[in-house]
């Protein structure tokens, strides 16, 4: 009995070894380096690039260089001859290096564009484009950052042909030529004189009306604040463009505050401002509401 003890005890000591030595060789730290060194970018290359579709709303996605995610790419696909705009907003330029580029259905660079440690917000606006695949391309070589990209499209439209409609007569009515008759009688000059003062003057052509405002309102945000050395900023405001009627000139107020201001420069989806120093820049806010009444 008491060898038989002996035996057991062995075999339970052999098999605990082996499992020890199963653990340290085979897949346990295998398993746990290969969740902790491979890192999976499903929009890393042209290949794999993602969907970007006009008059969606825009789209969040980030670039991380040290954790592996240093390349983005999406496709845009154009139906039509038209016009383009593709912007992209980096929320903390001073934390990345990299850049933008736009790439066309032949595989040539219509924009490249290195980011800068001071500016957010870049555009490539209004650019003629053709129907095929196009492709937008965002990469970092240091850094990280989140960032927001959309696009925009207009399509060409061609100019209306006017066509002047003759005028017609019907079968039964012949146009007569006007008879000349010569006479010498001295009232001759006074009888045409009097068919002169018969004929009708000349209609005049009726004026346009005057252009009247359509009450329609436009809200947009402040994605970026820039601030001047003379006290006043410049404030680039998103969702607001020439897409929604918005033109440089315009008027919009700052929600929530008195401040009004006038668009500098407008854009197919943002718009430009400056606001002076007398309405004290310095207490806006990212993300404020500016509301324009068109």
């Amino acid at each position: 009995m008491k060898r038989l003890s002996l035996l057991l005890a062995g075999w339970a000591l052999f098999a605990l070894n082996a499992c020890v030595i199963d653990a340290s060789e085979s897949g346990a730290n295998a398993t746990v380096e290969t969740q902790t060194e491979t890192f999976i970018d499903p929009d890393a290359t042209k290949e794999s690039a993602l969907g970007l579709i006009f008059g969606m709303p825009q789209i969040d996605d980030r670039l991380d260089y040290p954790g592996g995610d240093r390349e983005d790419w999406r496709y845009i696909i154009v139906a039509e001859q038209g016009v383009m705009s593709v912007t992209i907003n980096v929320d903390q330029p001073q934390k990345i290096d990299g850049g933008w580029n736009i790439i066309d259905s032949e595989g040539r660079v219509l924009h490249r564009q290195s980011f800068s440690k001071t500016e957010g917000y870049y555009e490539f606006s209004n650019f003629p484009v053709k129907q095929g695949i196009y492709y937008f391309q965002v990469y970092a070589t240091a850094g990280k950052s989140i960032y927001t990209i959309a696009t925009s499209f207009t399509p060409t439209v061609a100019a209306p042909v006017m066509v002047a409609q003759n005028e017609t007569f019907d079968d039964d009515e012949e146009e007569e030529a006007p008879v000349v008759k010569k006479t010498t009688h001295k009232g001759s000059k006074k009888k045409a004189k009097k068919q002169d003062d018969d004929e009708p003057a000349p209609k005049k052509k009726a004026e346009k009306p005057a252009p009247v405002a359509t009450g329609k309102t436009v809200k947009g945000f402040i994605s970026l604040i820039t601030p001047k050395s003379d006290g006043s900023a410049e404030v680039t405001i998103r969702n607001a463009g020439k897409n929604k009627g918005v033109e440089t000139g315009a008027i919009g107020k700052i929600v929530g505050t008195s401040i009004k201001i006038e668009m500098t420069q407008c854009f197919p989806t943002s718009c430009k401002a400056l606001v002076p120093a007398s309405a004290n820049p310095k207490g806006l806010k990212q993300g404020a509401d500016v509301e324009f009444s068109l």
